[in-house]
């Protein structure tokens, strides 16, 4: 009886926390639903939309095919890039068209329909992080100031449900494998971490550090571990492939497309100023995998000082983010909603303000309408925004180019400090210095 009124008191308080946070979630849905329905990112948007008729179709979208008279817009015309990411996001873009577009030929409905997983993402993730705050008994105030950033940060909402990135669908469930891990659910863990990977490889810096929270000498745990996470990346990243009869991205030039790759928020950025090229020059290409030996470097670090709690391994997890993320050649906009909840938990539970966390998201911020970012997010409505940056672009070139850098060196600065300090905090001792 004492147990089934615990779980009937539990149910009965989390009821009422929901209804309180129900206008909330509700705002935050009618916030994200005219960047969902009207916006896009004029490349990846473009893609996925080409992706889901493929899918749809029955036809293969790591191949190049004509696209005419498919979508009414003349941006949607002709030669689409390919898909570029692993294949289980192509099967959400697949039944998103198939549920919307083939149904309904309306582009702004199938616009929205690829959205909707992205903003119930945004929404499930700014959850997960307060919860995981409250449980490191950080204060209540702190904890609902994460949760409300999650909720309507701008930068979030427009990397996400106006740009089209499924970023937070990966970071959700890779801040959910923490969780788990955390919680001493080690297989749970590497069935949602290898569901994030396959997702989108951003979480691929944290696939070890559940070998390292779980101890070495428990070598049966970390087999187990490892066993299943290397079985459902098998079955979620290569199985699709086998089933499909896709051909996987494996020719020269495609599987290391991402590694040969310059800019973004990436210090090689500079590239752009010198070559006039976003790509890595040929005789430097090694440079796109120095991510490879800066991880191991940060893997060394934590084996000589293994997390041991919840805190610890969000803290661990951030410095193996933050080191992949700078040291690679290339730094999308939206892989920034990976690092903004490990921050918001670990500065949570410090004895300091988010004063300075705010720099992680501003800086990107700025330099998304220096990038042209936030300009061509508009392509839907107004097809004419890429040939007016263009013609834009013949004035202010070279100092928007420079500008841009400028603001990736600031943003480089902030980031490693953050990473230095947060190396340098051992012991919760050292939880009242600064951040800068």
């Amino acid at each position: 009886m004492s147990a089934s009124s615990s779980v009937k008191r539990k149910a009965v308080s989390l009821w009422k926390k929901f209804n309180e946070d129900l206008p909330l979630v509700l705002l935050c849905i009618l916030v994200q639903i005219p960047f969902a329905l009207f916006l896009g990112h004029y490349y990846d948007q473009r893609v996925f939309m080409a992706t889901g008729y493929l899918v749809g179709s029955g036809l293969d979208p790591y191949q190049q095919y004509e696209i005419v008279g498919v979508f009414s817009h003349p941006l949607l015309q002709g030669t689409i890039p390919r898909f570029g990411y692993p294949p289980l996001w192509a099967f959400v873009l697949g039944l998103a068209f198939q549920l919307s577009y083939r149904i309904v030929p309306d582009l702004v409905l199938y616009n929205f329909a690829i959205k909707i997983p992205v903003i119930a993402a945004n929404i499930c993730l700014a959850f997960l992080v307060r919860q995981v705050i409250v449980e490191s008994k950080a204060p209540k105030k702190k904890a609902q100031f994460a949760f409300l950033f999650l909720l309507f940060n701008p930068f979030t909402l427009l990397t996400t449900s106006a740009w089209g990135q499924f970023d937070t669908v990966a970071v959700l469930l890779g801040v959910t494998s923490l969780y788990l891990l955390s919680k001493g659910k080690n297989g749970w863990c590497a069935l949602t971490l290898a569901l994030s990977f396959s997702v989108k490889p951003i979480v691929l810096p944290l696939l070890g550090l559940p070998l390292f929270y779980n101890k070495p000498k428990k070598w049966h745990i970390n087999l187990e571990y490892l066993v299943i996470l290397t079985g459902m990346i098998f079955i979620f990243l290569v199985l699709p492939f086998l089933i499909s009869g896709w051909q996987p991205p494996l020719a020269p030039d495609e599987w290391n497309a991402h590694f040969k790759a310059a800019g973004g928020l990436s210090l090689f950025g500079i590239v752009e100023i010198v070559n006039s090229t976003q790509l890595l020059p040929q005789s430097l290409e090694i440079l796109g995998f120095l991510w490879v030996p800066a991880l191991l470097i940060g893997y060394y670090s934590i084996y000589r000082n293994p997390p041991t709690s919840q805190t610890e391994l969000v803290r661990k997890a951030i410095i193996l983010v933050l080191i992949f993320f700078l040291t690679r050649s290339w730094l999308s906009e939206p892989n920034i909603n990976l690092i903004l909840p490990l921050m918001l938990i670990i500065i949570a539970s410090e004895k300091t303000t988010f004063r300075n966390f705010h720099f992680a998201w501003a800086i990107p911020f700025i330099f998304m309408f220096l990038n042209y970012s936030i300009p061509q997010l508009f392509f839907i409505p107004y097809p004419n925004i890429i040939s007016d940056l263009a013609v834009l672009d013949t004035q202010i070139l070279t100092m928007r180019l420079v500008g841009k850098f400028l603001v990736i060196v600031f943003w480089q600065i902030f980031s490693w400090m953050f990473l230095l300090r947060t190396l340098n905090r051992k012991t919760s001792k050292d939880f009242n210095q600064p951040l800068t």
